[in-house]
């Protein structure tokens, strides 16, 4: 498993699944994007106010 900040952002990396767990560093959840690829626009979401990014 590891950790990685994306930004304002952290995200949990486990090889055990596909979904990533993606919340700030003061602790606010973000949501879960369905794959590595789908971060960027999830925490983009997250930023503006957006709905988040349908899998």
């Amino acid at each position: 498993m590891t950790l990685d900040r994306y930004g304002p952002c952290l995200v949990v990396f486990d090889p055990a699944v596909d979904t990533v767990p993606v919340f700030t560093e003061t602790g606010t959840w973000v949501g879960t994007a369905e794959n590595v690829d789908a971060i960027s626009d999830l925490i983009h979401a997250h930023e503006t106010g957006s709905p988040p990014p349908s899998p």
